[in-house]
């Protein structure tokens, strides 16, 4: 059946698979980030896994519920954990330099395969997809994901400590 799934995995899922590697390994590095993508990378991950729930289950009001709930509880240990550490902030560059880590490794990897978890689930018409623990069990791991990213772009943004680097 493994297979078979991914013989009728279509060619840009395996592309796009490679891009996420990629960018999941420059993460590993020490690297300079801006201001503008420390923002907006986690609205855009907050506005995809909305579309995930939404495309793979419709508009339910538990599975949004459940999703926020994930969302506060990643949110909230992040805040607590204060992860990443150690980042500069240059003011000139309006730039963080933050060091490498896996962890962003960990959740790319993570988000894809629960993707792609869901999209064979719904592709195969698997009568799991419309059962309530599914839909909230996905909508958990989503909000919970899209927490990290919100809690790990508040801790950069809460510790900008102000540098210059020639």
């Amino acid at each position: 059946m493994i297979i078979e799934i991914i013989k009728h995995t279509p060619t840009w899922v395996f592309i796009l698979f490679g891009l996420l590697l990629s960018l999941g390994y420059s993460q590993t590095k020490n690297r300079k980030v801006t201001l503008k993508k420390v923002c907006i990378l986690p609205v855009v991950m907050i506005v995809l896994s909305l579309f995930s729930i939404s495309s793979a289950f419709g508009i339910i009001p538990i599975s949004l519920i459940v999703w926020f709930i994930g969302g506060s509880i990643s949110l909230f240990l992040g805040l607590k954990l204060a992860f990443p550490k150690n980042i500069e902030y240059n003011n000139l560059e309006k730039a963080f330099y933050i060091p490498g880590s896996w962890v962003p490794m960990i959740l790319i990897l993570t988000i894809f395969s629960i993707k792609y978890f869901v999209g064979v689930v719904v592709a195969e018409h698997l009568a799991i997809v419309h059962q309530v623990a599914f839909i909230l069990t996905i909508s958990l791991i989503y909000g919970f994901l899209s927490g990290i990213f919100v809690s790990r772009s508040i801790v950069m943004l809460k510790s900008k400590k102000i540098i210059h680097k020639s």
